[in-house]
């Protein structure tokens, strides 16, 4: 045999033995592999058996328990039977824009009553779970304005029982007007706000109820609301340590800071943002920088206004965003975008979080519904200047 061939058949039982052994090692596998699911039918069909097997009935003192002329009759005088909590109920929470009972509004106030505004959203507000509302004006009766505003808003006192007569339950404080009339006009607005009993936040006496959120139990789920200002007339607004004002919501990384040290165990975590700039339907860049932030560190919802106009929706990585819900009430001046308006209602069901928009308008001092064509009409401009989002004609906001 020459060195050639013997080289050849070396090369050919070392390819055969290779073979071999991956044929060997594959039936071995499927052996295996076999054996597994038949222990896993066995205890399957075990466990089945197990289950399918009947409860034997308790004894009463070593006899059979026989049924009673009167067993199944509700007994009238025990205690209810305390029903089992669910796990995940359905809450609808309603959201409105900026609020305000100044300026022109004060003579139809007067002459129709604090309750006349409401007239047509009363209804829709009381069914909510929860109701929220920014008031975008101090309660008080001061004179002494601060000079670095331009615009100033106060309201009568009268304006907080209408709104807790409407069916709101918290307000949100902070805004680029929670200081017009001076801290003695901020300080008045707390106290009357507790006063009438109203849940609030954005505002506070000191640093630490400033950026205090507020933790709120519904149907058994824990929210908790936060709110921040991005626009202000002077740095001297913001809360300290030493001086009631509002939180800043120009430092991003002290917001998150603020919402990762106070959410908790909460099941929700809803953001209240007054952002943005006045008379624009978009967004600003940094608007969605914000959002793309939030949604990381586990916030479910933000809500914002102070542009004066409606803005769009978004669903942002499953996240829903109202950017604007621009004014709710305000005087009969307004017209056009700056009288559009209505109420969100969002709906939490478990890790679902759906968004719904009901459109009014601003008419003489009244928020009066929209109808027919026009209601379309409305819904599609929002649709046109929102993201990610479609709206139907029933108002639902849905991710596309």
């Amino acid at each position: 045999m020459d060195r050639k061939t013997k080289f050849r058949r070396i090369r050919r039982r070392k390819r055969n033995r290779q073979i071999f052994i991956g044929l060997l090692t594959l039936l071995v596998l499927c052996f295996i592999i076999l054996l597994v699911q038949w222990k896993d039918y066995q205890t399957m069909k075990s466990s089945n058996l197990h289950i399918k097997k009947p409860i034997p009935a308790l004894a009463e003192n070593g006899k059979k328990k026989t049924k009673t002329k009167n067993q199944g009759l509700e007994n009238k005088s025990a205690a209810p039977k305390a029903e089992s909590p669910k796990e995940n109920p359905e809450i609808n929470i309603i959201f409105a824009g900026d609020t305000m009972f100044d300026w022109g509004l004060r003579p139809i106030l007067e002459a129709n009553g604090y309750e006349y505004p409401f007239v047509y959203v009363k209804d829709k507000v009381q069914k909510a779970d929860y109701a929220f509302v920014n008031a975008e004006t101090v309660f008080t009766d001061k004179s002494e304005k601060d000079p670095s505003q331009l615009f100033w808003i106060k309201s009568d006192p009268k304006g907080l029982q209408s709104l807790k007569n409407t069916g709101f339950d918290m307000l949100n404080l902070g805004n680029n007007h929670t200081l017009d009339y001076l801290r003695s006009g901020l300080n008045d607005t707390l106290n009357y706000v507790q006063q009438f009993g109203f849940d609030y936040i954005g505002a506070g006496r000191n640093e630490d109820e400033a950026y205090s959120s507020k933790e709120i139990e519904i149907k058994g789920k824990k929210f908790r609301f936060f709110s921040f200002v991005r626009f202000l007339p002077d740095v001297n607004w913001i809360a300290q340590n030493d001086r009631s004002g509002i939180p800043n919501g120009y430092d991003l990384e002290l917001v998150k800071k603020t919402i990762l040290e106070q959410k908790g165990d909460a099941d929700y975590i809803v953001v209240y943002f007054h952002w943005g700039v006045e008379k624009q339907n978009i967004p600003t860049d940094y608007q969605f920088e914000y959002v793309k932030e939030l949604q990381k560190i586990g916030v479910d919802l933000i809500v914002g206004s102070h542009p004066h106009w409606l803005q769009g929706f978004q669903y942002y990585n499953g996240m829903p965003v109202a950017y604007s819900l621009g004014n709710f009430l305000f005087p009969p001046y307004v017209k056009n975008e700056s009288a559009q308006t209505g109420l969100l209602n969002v709906t939490f069901k478990g890790d679902q979080i759906k968004m719904n928009f009901e459109p009014f308008i601003i008419l003489n001092g009244q928020i009066i519904p929209v109808e027919n064509n026009n209601r379309e009409q409305f819904l599609q401009y929002l649709q046109s200047i929102s993201f990610d989002a479609k709206i139907s004609n029933t108002g639902d906001i849905t991710p596309k």
